[in-house]
């Protein structure tokens, strides 16, 4: 028994290491060219209580060099001073429009409503979602609007740089390349299977009248996940889905410090697992987990004087080694830190921690809470 499952981290751990080199050979990286033509862009922010990124945010997205831009930041009820920094950035600049935000209806989930707010005051023909502690370099929107231009494409999604500061942020955040890299995630550039396909609050941009076609935020009102299920709606539509490595022109530090990223992530972790391919999800999750944390455990216990055949050891050895180049190849590709890497196992096991809580708070609590509100969790979905 022992063996079999040695043996198989070990395979699971060499699968992934060719994943991780497919999709950095084969995800497009945001090309640098200019825009032939320019249909107007409305850039779309969500705000409650993001005082601490939102000027430095919103002040990205006014500096882009792309000449037909507005931007429509949505005030989602904020209890700290969200509301002044906006409306003081609106009086610089007449292109920021600030919504004032309203509580959602039921049904509704708080951040959705708030991107449906702004989609109906937006004037542009191409909506770019963005959160509110992204920032964009000046041309993001103009390679952006090129690539999707050249591409024919209806729906782009930007995958930024994640800012990662101190112990905790450098060992727990590069989960979500790990995930997103040792996954067919370069199968979201192909028109089939259209089950594959990914979206972030970094940047989708989608033509308006495909926004419209596939029920716009409406459609996501009980979406704990909007961000990602508007690129899974899009595609499942049929309409034409583009993903890029955009780490040289969007960055977005999402969480600081240990207790942000466990809360941050307990709120929507499990809610990924839904239907069909919340199944294949789940499976890819836990060979993820169980491939990383079983050869380091068994050699940790043979250290501590459990016995450990040679044969096994060998295995674990070589499932280690593996992760650990897996980290390796994926940081140094997107120049990011190497020593992160050799963390992976407290990596692993404290986001199964962050899994596990989530899994409980979304069928055994059955609440949602986040930013001063709280949802009933019976009543939301990926």
């Amino acid at each position: 028994m022992l063996h079999a499952a040695l043996a198989a981290a070990a395979g699971i751990e060499a699968v992934f290491l060719a994943l991780v080199l497919a999709n950095l050979a084969l995800l497009p990286r945001l090309p640098r060219r200019a825009p032939t033509a320019m249909p107007r862009v409305s850039v779309v922010v969500p705000a409650r209580n993001e005082e601490r990124d939102v000027e430095a945010s919103v002040r990205s997205y006014l500096a882009q060099d792309y000449p037909d831009l507005e931007v429509v930041a949505v005030d989602d009820r904020s209890t700290d001073t969200t509301p002044r920094i906006l409306e003081r950035l609106a009086r610089q600049d007449p292109r920021l429009r600030v919504v004032p935000g309203v509580e959602p209806p039921a049904g509704w989930l708080g951040k959705p409503h708030a991107l449906a707010e702004g989609a109906g005051a937006a004037r542009g023909e191409l909506l770019l979602f963005a959160d509110a502690d992204v920032r964009y370099a000046p041309d993001t929107v103009s390679r952006a609007v090129a690539h999707a231009e050249s591409e024919g494409l209806d729906f782009l999604c930007l995958l930024p740089r994640i800012e990662m500061r101190g112990f905790w942020e450098n060992v727990l955040l590069p989960y979500l390349y790990v995930a997103l890299f040792q996954s067919p995630a370069f199968a979201a550039n192909w028109r089939r299977p259209r089950w594959i396909a990914v979206g972030g609050g970094a940047g989708n941009l989608v033509r308006r009248g495909v926004y419209e076609r596939v029920g716009g935020h409406a459609a996501l009102r009980d979406s704990v996940i909007d961000d990602v299920r508007l690129g899974f709606t899009v595609k499942a539509a049929g309409f034409r889905f583009g993903l890029v490595r955009a780490e040289d022109a969007v960055g977005v530090r999402m969480y600081r410090g240990f207790r942000e990223v466990f809360d941050g992530f307990t709120k929507n972790a499990a809610y990924i697992y839904q239907g069909a391919a919340g199944v294949g999800f789940f499976a890819l999750t836990a060979a993820t987990l169980g491939s990383a944390l079983f050869p380091p455990a068994a050699l940790a216990a043979a250290v501590l004087g459990a016995p450990l055949a040679a044969a096994e050891a060998r295995l674990a050895i070589a499932g280690t080694i593996l992760a650990l180049l897996s980290r390796l190849v994926l940081a140094r590709a997107l120049g990011d830190p190497l020593w992160p890497a050799f963390t992976h196992p407290i990596m692993t096991g404290i986001w199964t921690g962050i899994l596990s809580r989530s899994l409980f708070h979304r069928f055994v609590r059955r609440r949602l809470t986040w930013r001063g509100r709280e949802f009933e969790a019976r009543g939301a979905r990926f």
